[in-house]
Order: structure tokens, then C-alpha cells, then sequence
């Protein structure tokens, strides 16, 4: 029997490439503020996460929740951080709870980590370190899923994402300062089939997603060894090879 997932933040373009990516290997439920462009067949509902009843009634029935929906700005305000990011994630993992749902992928981000410096490579056992209250959501989450696993025994997993690109996006340059966080499409879409697969012995963890770049800010050793993510990008080979 296919695993059921619910993706929120669904219309969204990690939810949509992972949708189209494994929409034959999984069952879907999908959610978002705003309409998705290609359902692929499956159940889409319109809801906002910060209603909590509107979340609970999504994850009946559910395996694993895969909780991208939030606000992706770096720069976002405290007015809409709170519900979209705040609010809605504890409604997520409670919701998950009540409806005994076995996993939680929590969408967390290279900004949970983003004040060590460029030349320092990170890895999951360092402190937290925002430099911006979007990131600061992010550290919340990650805190919700720890507490959620250890009181009420509900796997959690939290992916840091790095800057998640397509191949073609100009950001992949040899000379750009994120060229050492990319995270194409592809391998994002690898790592959270990763972290759906990972075995239920997997009860809490934090780890970093980018793709096998030559140069990593984000140490993925433990995504590697735990969850069996095995990207095959290298933007810095992809960023050689556009330059010629």
C-alpha cells in the first residue's frame, strides 16, 4: 500500500516539483492558500494553516505530513510570520498528533544557521544561529518538532534547505555568494523522499539540505548516513560547464 502524504504549501514550487516527481509513487493530500497549477488527480484543498480545525480535518487518514507552507520571505514582517509560520506549524504537528499520523517533515532552512560565517562549514550539532526573523521561525519549528517527538512520540524531521534552484537559475554562477548552498530541484525533491522512507527508528532529526556541491556550507554527512540522500547536482559543475 502507497504511504499517504499531505503537503501544504502544495501550489508552492517545492511542492509542486515533488508532486509531479513522485505523484505514481505516493498517495496525495494537497493544501495551500492559494490554487495549484496541476493537482496531478489528486484531492486539493484551499485552507489556510493558521485554522487549526481546517488543518486538523487534513491530516485524518494521513502517514506522513510534509509541511512546506509558510511564508519564504527573508524579509518578512512579524504580522505575517506569526500565522504562516508560527501559528500554522504548531497547528501542523498537533494536528499530526491528534490524528496519529506517523511523520512530520518540517521545511526548516539555511537560515536557521545563516549568521556563521561564509567560510565555515556547519554542520546539525552547532547552535542555532538567525540573522533574521524568518529564520527565527524556522529554529521554532525545529524546536516543535524535537518537543513533539520526545513528549508525544512523533517523528519528526526537520530539513534545512538551502537555496533551492532550479538548473537554469541565474544564481548558479560561479561568482555568486550562494553558490555554495544551491539545492536544485531535483536533489530537494531526493532528500524529502529521503526523509519520507527513513526508518521508523528515525524519531527526531536535523539535517542539511544542498545538493553535492564541490564547496558545502552545510555539512550533509548525516543526511547521507541516516536518511540515505544521495544528491546527484553540483551547481558548481553545472555553473562551470553553462560558463564555458
Amino acid at each position: 500500500m502507497k504511504r499517504k502524504l499531505l503537503i501544504t504549501g502544495a501550489a508552492g514550487r517545492i511542492g509542486s516539483f515533488f508532486l509531479k516527481t513522485y505523484k505514481d509513487d505516493y498517495d496525495f493530500v494537497l493544501t495551500d492558500k492559494l490554487e495549484a497549477a496541476d493537482t496531478h488527480g489528486y484531492p486539493f484543498h484551499l485552507a489556510d494553516l493558521s485554522d487549526f480545525a481546517a488543518v486538523q480535518t487534513l491530516c485524518q487518514g494521513v502517514d506522513t505530513v510534509i509541511h512546506l507552507g509558510a511564508d519564504p520571505s527573508m524579509e518578512a514582517t512579524w504580522e505575517s510570520l506569526l500565522p504562516n509560520n508560527v501559528i500554522a506549524t504548531y497547528n501542523v504537528f498537533e494536528a499530526a498528533r491528534l490524528a496519529g499520523c506517523r511523520r512530520v517533515i518540517f521545511a526548516s532552512s539555511v537560515n536557521a544557521v545563516f549568521g556563521y560565517p561564509a567560510d565555515v562549514q556547519v554542520h546539525t550539532e552547532m547552535p542555532i544561529f538567525p540573522i533574521n526573523l524568518y529564520g527565527a521561525t524556522k529554529c521554532w519549528g525545529e524546536a516543535l518538532g524535537r518537543y513533539y517527538s520526545h513528549t508525544h512520540q512523533l517523528s519528526s524531521i526537520c530539513l534545512r534547505f538551502g537555496a533551492v534552484q532550479p538548473r537554469d537559475s541565474s544564481h548558479i554562477q560561479l561568482d555568486h555568494p550562494f553558490i555554495d548552498i544551491i539545492l536544485t530541484w531535483d536533489d530537494c525533491a531526493r532528500l524529502i523522499a529521503s526523509a519520507v522512507n527513513a526508518a521508523d527508528s528515525i524519531s527526531f532529526g536535523i539535517y542539511h539540505g544542498i545538493s553535492e556541491n564541490r564547496f558545502k556550507r552545510l555539512d550533509i554527512s548525516t543526511a547521507r548516513r541516516e536518511l540515505g540522500y544521495a544528491p546527484q547536482d553540483d551547481a558548481y559543475a553545472m555553473a562551470k560547464e553553462r560558463k564555458g
